[in-house]
């Protein structure tokens, strides 16, 4: 698998795994259990991708800095969180996330390409 299939994987995962339905809280339960999912580093990072699904990159971004607030070394969160960054087109806050991820977590190419993808508004080509 390519690093850009990869990226475009990590972006999209999760689909079989939640319901199609809009997460979102509406009440203080509903808040304290999406608070609850995203302490799970899986977890998070599934709520993330669902809501960035519907097109909610600030909800997304929320869950995703809750979880990495437990889980800061999750390499998959971190780069998520990069380019969802990049898709609310905070281009340069994105790319100073993706300077702070260690090569040998994912490969010269595979940063690389979430450079580019950033810069290209967070969408991988």
């Amino acid at each position: 698998m390519t690093p850009k299939a990869i990226m475009g994987a990590m972006l999209l995962a999760g689909a079989a795994c939640l319901p199609s339905e809009t997460l979102q809280a509406e009440t203080l339960a509903e808040l304290d259990a999406l608070s609850d999912a995203a302490q799970d580093e899986r977890g998070g990072i599934e709520a993330a991708q669902a809501l960035a699904r519907q097109g909610a990159y600030l909800e997304a971004l929320a869950t995703l800095e809750r979880m990495l607030a437990v889980n800061p070394k999750s390499a998959e969160g971190r780069l998520l969180h990069a380019l969802y960054l990049c898709r609310i087109d905070d281009i340069r806050g994105g790319l100073v996330e993706i300077d702070k991820l260690k090569e040998r977590e994912f490969g010269r190419e595979t940063l690389a390409d979430a450079r580019s993808a950033c810069e290209a508004g967070g969408e991988v080509q």
